[in-house]
C-alpha cells in the first residue's frame, strides 16, 4: 500500500512539472510571438519634415538614439548657455573697467579739482565723489543700460541656442533613419500609429515664458536682495563697495585735508588786495584796479601751486587708486559671474522635466506601450 501511494505522488509531482514545463513554454512562446508583431507594427514618424515609416525593432532604436541625443544635446546648449554667459558678464564689466582711466582723468584734472574742493567746503563731498563715480563708470560708460537688458538677452540667446540644439537632433535621426525605413509601398502602406516628433522637439527645445520667468525671478531676488532689477546691483552695491576702498578714502582725506589749507591762504590773498587798496585810496578808482591785480597775482599763484599740489597727489595716489577700484570691479563680476551662472543651471534643471514630457506628448496621444515609451529612456528613468 505504501509504495502504491509513493508511486500516486511521483506521478502527480511528475504531472506538474509537465503542466509548470508547458506553461512557461507557452509564456515564453507567448511573448516571443508579441514580440515578433510589434516588430512587425509600422510607426509613422515625422521628422525634420520627412515622414519616415518605421517597424517595431527600428522604432526601439529610433527611441533609444532620439533620447541619447536629446539629452546630449541638453548638455551641449548648457555648455553653449555657459560660454555665452560667459562672454556677456566679461563685456559688461569691461565697460566699466575701460571707464576708469577716464574717471581718474577727470579727478586729478583742474576742474575736478576744484570742483573736489567746492563739495568739501560744502560738506557734501561723499555724495558728490559718488554720484561722479556712478556716471562715469555706471552710466556713461553703458555698464547699467547693458546691465538692464540681460533678460531680454538671455531670453534671446536661450531661443537660439536651444533652436540650434534641436534642429541638430532632428537632422541626425533623420540622416540615420531615412534609409532604414520598413520595406513597404509608401502608397499603399497604413502605419498603426502616427508620432509627430517634429512637434515635440520644437515645444522641447524651447524656453517658455515660465522658464524665463522663473529664471529672472530667482536670479534678481538673489543677485540685488529684493531691489527689483540686475541693473540695480551697481548702484545700490557695487558703488558704495567703490567708495570705501582704502585708495579712494585716502584721496578723500587728502581732499579735506587741503581744503583746510586753502581757507587761509584765500584769506591772505583777499587781506594783501584790501591792504593795496587802502594804500592807493587817494588816488580814487586807480586803488580798485591796483587792489584786482594784487589779488588775481595772488590767486594765479594759488591756482599754480595747486596745480603742482594735485600733480604730487596724483603721483602719489593714482596708481593705487586705478588698481583698487579695477580689483573690486573684478572681483564684482566673478562674483556676478558664478551667480548668474548657478541660477541659470538652476533654471536649466527645473525645465529638463518639462522638456521629456513634452517630448513624450506624441506616444501619450498614439498610446504605444512600456516597450516604445520614450520616457523609460531617459536619463534617470530606471532609477526612479
Amino acid at each position: 500500500m505504501n509504495t502504491t501511494r509513493a508511486s500516486r505522488w511521483k506521478i502527480l509531482a511528475l504531472t506538474a512539472a509537465m503542466v509548470l514545463a508547458l506553461f512557461l513554454a507557452l509564456s515564453a512562446g507567448y511573448r516571443l510571438l508579441t514580440e515578433r508583431m510589434a516588430d512587425n507594427l509600422l510607426f509613422s514618424v515625422l521628422i525634420a519634415d520627412r515622414e519616415l515609416v518605421l517597424d517595431g525593432r527600428t522604432l526601439e532604436q529610433f527611441n533609444r538614439d532620439l533620447a541619447e541625443l536629446s539629452a546630449s544635446q541638453r548638455q551641449a546648449a548648457s555648455a553653449r548657455l555657459d560660454a555665452w554667459l560667459d562672454r556677456w558678464v566679461d563685456e559688461t564689466y569691461d565697460l566699466a573697467l575701460g571707464a576708469v582711466p577716464g574717471y581718474l582723468d577727470w579727478y586729478y584734472s583742474m576742474p575736478g579739482s576744484y570742483l573736489r574742493l567746492f563739495h568739501a567746503v560744502r560738506g557734501d563731498l561723499d555724495e558728490a565723489l559718488m554720484a561722479r563715480l556712478s556716471g562715469h563708470l555706471i552710466e556713461r560708460s553703458g555698464f547699467e543700460e547693458r546691465l538692464a537688458s540681460f533678460d531680454a538677452m538671455l531670453g534671446e540667446e536661450l531661443r537660439r541656442t536651444l533652436e540650434v540644439e534641436g534642429r541638430a537632433v532632428r537632422d541626425e535621426l533623420l540622416q540615420r533613419y531615412e534609409n532604414r525605413q520598413a520595406k513597404a509601398d509608401p502608397d499603399t502602406v497604413r502605419p498603426e500609429l502616427r508620432l509627430d516628433l517634429d512637434s515635440a522637439l520644437g515645444h522641447a527645445f524651447t524656453a517658455s515664458a515660465t522658464d524665463i520667468e522663473r529664471w529672472r525671478v530667482s536670479a534678481q531676488a538673489s543677485a540685488v536682495a529684493g531691489a527689483g532689477t540686475l541693473a540695480l546691483v551697481a548702484r545700490r552695491v557695487l558703488v558704495p563697495r567703490l567708495m570705501s576702498l582704502t585708495a579712494v578714502q585716502g584721496a578723500r582725506q587728502a581732499v579735506v585735508a587741503f581744503t583746510a589749507r586753502l581757507a587761509p591762504r584765500l584769506a591772505a590773498a583777499i587781506a594783501a588786495s584790501g591792504g593795496t587798496v587802502a594804500a592807493t585810496s587817494p588816488s580814487g578808482p586807480g586803488a580798485l584796479v591796483a587792489g584786482s591785480a594784487v589779488f588775481l597775482t595772488a590767486a594765479g599763484t594759488i591756482v599754480v601751486t595747486d596745480y603742482a599740489l594735485l600733480k604730487a597727489e596724483e603721483a602719489m595716489l593714482r596708481e593705487d587708486q586705478q588698481l583698487e577700484l579695477i580689483a573690486e570691479l573684478e572681483a564684482s563680476r566673478d562674483g556676478t559671474r558664478e551667480l548668474l551662472r548657478e541660477h541659470l543651471q538652476s533654471a536649466l534643471r527645473h525645465a529638463d522635466g518639462t522638456f521629456w514630457i513634452q517630448l513624450a506628448q506624441p506616444y501619450e496621444q498614439a498610446g504605444v506601450g512600456p516597450r516604445f515609451h520614450i520616457l523609460d529612456l531617459r536619463p534617470g528613468a530606471r532609477a526612479e
